[in-house]
């Protein structure tokens, strides 16, 4: 890996300009990967440096003009020390929260190279702004928590506003995994989803009844993307008006009744009650 790519990387980290870093990762000036045989080329300057990183290896930094004073060049990365694994006995939560968030970072970290186990699921750092507390009262107006997701960046970050579900376990604070709802300001202050909540839902009792709600008027939906089809599937008429390539919402529910539902469903299957 060139330098110049770590310079972007740490530039990204305060700008949060990550789509920009990740374009840069695809350009072969600043990423290759070896063949089979441990071989690679890449173009650089004899100012540059280069990084050399695999995982669960320690990375390894070396300039360019004292490479090229060498007659061969091989490089051997050492192996990563491994920590061993702890693990949280706690089977309930000690404290539970719901809340409706904004987000303020989101950062991978890196899992420990644990000596007995593989962890198979990102992890990363959150921190977001507490717009309404729903359950645990949390004390102060922001909140970090650790997200675990098997897929990559956690799905609740890519919405403004989110109802998210945080527990403690062994005095540490945890994303109830894939457990969100993104919700939206209505004209009197109060915030909901629209549509129908219990598309994703399953196994849960159906005990909220969709309601007409006046949604904020910033609350619409692009859809000139979208085929017909499309439409259909993600903004029924049954909830949404469409207008000027527009899905404006009409019915929804309101954020209190969203978290009854995950009460009852995914959250009681996971023995979390309040």
């Amino acid at each position: 890996m060139n330098d110049t790519l770590t310079k972007f990387r740490n530039q990204a980290s305060k700008t949060k300009n990550w789509e920009g870093y990740r374009e840069l990762t695809k350009n072969k000036d600043f990423v290759v990967n070896t063949d089979s045989t441990g071989h690679f080329s890449i173009n650089v300057k004899p100012t540059d440096s280069l990084y050399f990183s695999s995982y669960l290896y320690l990375d390894q930094k070396y300039a360019v003009a004292d490479l090229l004073k060498r007659k061969a060049i091989k490089i051997q990365l050492e192996k990563e020390p491994c920590v061993p694994y702890t693990s949280c006995e706690q089977k309930k939560p000690s404290k539970f929260y719901a809340f409706v968030g904004t987000k303020i970072d989101l950062k991978y970290e890196k899992n420990p190279n644990y000596c007995d186990m593989v962890v198979m699921d990102a992890k990363y750092k959150a921190l977001y702004k507490i717009e309404k507390n729903l359950y645990g009262n949390f004390k102060k107006d922001t909140i970090s928590f650790t997200a675990f997701d098997h897929y990559g960046i956690p799905a609740f970050s890519k919405y403004e506003h989110v109802l998210l579900f945080v527990s403690e376990y062994c005095n540490k604070l945890f994303h109830e995994k894939y457990q969100y709802f993104d919700v939206y300001k209505t004209e009197d202050g109060k915030w909901a989803r629209p549509g129908d909540p219990y598309k994703q839902e399953h196994n849960t009792e159906k005990t909220v009844t969709i309601k007409k709600i006046s949604f904020d008027k910033n609350v619409w939906f692009d859809i000139s993307d979208l085929t017909t089809e499309q439409i259909e599937e993600n903004y029924p008429a049954a909830y949404f008006r469409i207008i000027d390539q527009k899905a404006i919402p009409f019915m929804g529910v309101y954020a209190e009744d969203l978290v009854e539902i995950k009460k009852l469903g995914v959250l009681k299957a996971r023995n979390i009650t309040f």
